[in-house]
């Protein structure tokens, strides 16, 4: 007998994330997109006594990651660098596609059974067609080498299917990652419009390391902007709404014209069309690493008051798993999947 699985994979800016269905249990992995590599002089004496599953070979040496890569570019002064890069894999970077080729492996089992689903949360519009160019495709590409057919939402869909069950999955989404806002405006199941807006926490966490003067020196003399202690500290934040410095301040500023943006391109993309199939009120779900911190779904409401929207806001709900919510979406996509399956046959 073979015990019924759904899965999903997101493949987040900063974190790729699976969550599994194993008969009556979830099972959540994570892994982040950042790395280091480390020329094999400097690796013997050091990333050689570190975990095997934290370390691969690749052609300049070897590339570290997870809780090693943090622990060692500190004691070797080298950058940390991500395999994603403005939401696509980086161009003309064999060790950034060996890398996510490992992260996948890891987070995915092998497929158990011929044509089963791996729902795939992707960001940008262009992935979920089948025309796609070979670069965008390459992590569907991945997922189909375990075995899987994968079938891709966007991550606001996710949201609203993961959290919008009273309402019939009608709502609208924001989710905040790491490289952008992925907003998503669906009906009843159905995908009216969707849009990205190419700004995240990555982009907050540039601008406050610029304005805190955050350099790090490197062994052969460079400065470079050293991010990670600011991205330390604004995951580390537990709300925005008391306001104890003035980088606390920055922050707040900064998510308030994220927002801004976001809110004044919905109102743009919102047409007589998408109306016309919409009800008078709809709730709005908040989701994302960047929206975990309290007092988020205070701030959107009030923007949206002075957004002048063409459709009323019901309600503003910020999610209550940020990271995995989307991923909840995608096993309802797997279950309705297999319904639909189970009535055909």
């Amino acid at each position: 007998m073979t015990v019924a699985m759904g899965i999903a994979i997101e493949f987040g800016s900063g974190e790729f994330r699976s969550l599994r269905r194993e008969g009556g249990r979830l099972l959540a992995r994570r892994a982040s997109t950042d790395y280091l590599v480390v020329g094999p002089d400097k690796a013997r004496g050091r990333v050689l006594e570190r975990s095997q599953e934290e370390m691969a070979r690749c052609d300049e040496g070897y590339i570290v990651f997870g809780s090693a890569a943090v622990d060692l570019c500190d004691l070797l002064s080298l950058p940390l660098q991500s395999a994603i890069e403005s939401g696509s894999v980086r161009e003309n970077d064999p060790v950034s596609r060996q890398f996510l080729g490992a992260l996948v492996e890891g987070l995915l089992p092998a497929a158990s059974q011929p044509k089963e689903c791996c729902v795939v949360i992707a960001g940008e519009p262009d992935a979920t067609r089948d025309d796609i160019e070979p670069d965008d495709a390459f992590l569907l590409q991945l997922v189909r080498l375990r075995g899987y057919e994968p079938e891709a939402i966007s991550p606001g869909m996710g949201l609203i299917l993961a959290e919008c069950a009273n309402s019939g999955y009608t709502g609208i989404a924001f989710k905040m990652g790491i490289g952008q806002i992925d907003v998503s405006v669906t009906y009843q199941t159905r995908e009216l419009l969707r849009f990205t807006i190419p700004r995240g926490g990555a982009s907050i966490d540039r601008n406050l390391a610029i304005s805190s003067n955050s350099y790090v020196r490197l062994q052969d003399g460079r400065e470079v902007l050293d991010i990670r202690p600011i991205r330390q500290w604004r995951e580390s934040l537990t709300s925005i709404e008391r306001i104890v410095d003035a980088r606390t301040l920055d922050l707040r500023n900064q998510l308030r014209e994220i927002l801004f943006l976001t809110l004044f391109r919905l109102r743009q993309e919102m047409s007589p069309e998408i109306l016309k199939r919409l009800p008078a009120r709809i709730p709005l779900v908040l989701g994302g690493s960047v929206s975990e911190p309290a007092g988020m779904e205070k701030l959107l409401a009030q923007m949206i008051k002075e957004a002048d929207l063409p459709v009323e806001i019901s309600q503003v709900r910020k999610v209550r798993d940020a990271r995995f919510a989307p991923l909840r979406g995608g096993l309802i996509v797997n279950e309705m999947r297999n319904s639909t399956r189970g009535k055909a046959a």
